[in-house]
């Protein structure tokens, strides 16, 4: 079978016309010119493009960051604020050493108690205002006052801070039991303060009338008088104990002789002797119960009543105590020989 020879020529049917350049040559380098497909209409339709967020103020990239230049970026604001703070810290402490080492006690005492002031004064007119604002009047600011006076808080005795930590440790070290008691005392005494200046408005807020509150306060206060002699008396005889020792036995004893011839004298003794011991002894514990009571329960001693008048009492009161002894010990017989 023969295979015709290719043609010469392309077919052109349908083709543009070509250019003065050869139809060969065209063929070969551009070839047929095939339109592209239809596109589908797309009017109407929800947009289905897809968006990649961009931080705001970045430069859009191709190409995602590292791993550590993302974490650089994440922790360099960090570390910012952390060498900020450590700076301030620094100058702080730095600025507290040099307080403590240069000031003297006079100039820090006057610093912060000027600054406790200053505080406080702002406190109160933040609040004046406020309340101005809701129509407080002037009598009830005044009253106002007074009872914040009492309630606040007095000027810290300490820092809170190195230096004061520092003074706090000095102070401890150097005081003394009678520093520490009067410490005690003064803390008591500025709480029993405020606690009554609670009560009272609880109490007025529950209706009680301005005549009732002052028969209150007239009871409170001789109450707290009684207290206090009571308390000096206290301590009168503890510094009369420490300044030197008494022969306390040898008192004891001459007093309660003195007071069971006294019991045998108005017939105590004759009359609970046919009891015997056992009724000396009750008695005596009955008798022992009422001394302690006159004698503070026990914080006076028999051996610290010094003066004619307390001495007297002391031996009437004694009587049932040395006359039960008496009974119990088997020395009743003694005190009938002796020449009354």
């Amino acid at each position: 079978m023969t295979i015709p020879p290719p043609p010469s020529q392309p077919p052109t049917a349908g083709m543009p016309t070509p250019g003065p350049e050869p139809v060969a040559e065209w063929w070969r380098k551009s070839g047929p010119v095939i339109p592209p497909p239809p596109q589908p209409p797309t009017s109407g339709l929800p947009d289905t493009t897809v968006h990649t967020p961009i931080p705001i103020g970045a430069a859009p990239t191709t190409q995602a960051a590292s791993m550590a230049a993302a974490a650089e970026a994440f922790w360099a604001p960090a570390g910012k604020l952390f060498a900020e703070q450590a700076t301030a810290i620094a100058s702080q402490v730095g600025e507290q050493i040099g307080q403590l080492l240069t000031e003297t006690e006079a100039q820090r005492t006057a610093r912060q108690q000027v600054e406790y002031e200053q505080l406080l004064a702002g406190q109160r007119a933040r609040m004046d205002a406020a309340l101005g604002a809701v129509g407080e009047t002037a009598q009830e600011r005044s009253a106002r006052h007074r009872v914040e006076d009492i309630l606040t808080p007095d000027r810290p005795a300490h820092r809170d801070d190195l230096v004061g930590l520092v003074d706090l440790l000095a102070d401890r070290i150097s005081e003394t039991p009678e520093d520490r008691a009067a410490r005690l005392e003064a803390a008591r005494e500025l709480d029993k303060q405020r606690a009554r200046v609670r009560e009272d408005a609880a109490r007025a807020a529950a209706g009680e009338t301005p005549a009732q509150r002052d028969l209150r306060h007239r009871q409170q206060r001789l109450a707290d008088q009684r207290e206090a002699k009571l308390r000096a008396r206290r301590q009168h005889r503890k510094a009369a104990r420490a300044a030197g020792p008494t022969d306390r036995f040898r008192r004891w004893c001459v007093l309660t002789a003195i007071s069971a011839v006294g019991g045998y004298a108005t017939g105590l003794v004759p009359l609970i002797t046919p009891g015997g011991p056992y009724v000396g002894l009750l008695l005596a514990g009955a008798g022992w119960a009422l001394d302690l009571h006159m004698r503070d329960w026990g914080r006076l001693r028999v051996s610290e009543v010094r003066r004619p008048g307390p001495l007297l009492i002391l031996i009437a009161t004694r009587i049932p105590v040395a006359s039960g002894l008496a009974v119990a010990t088997g020395l009743a017989p003694l005190l009938s020989s002796l020449p009354l």
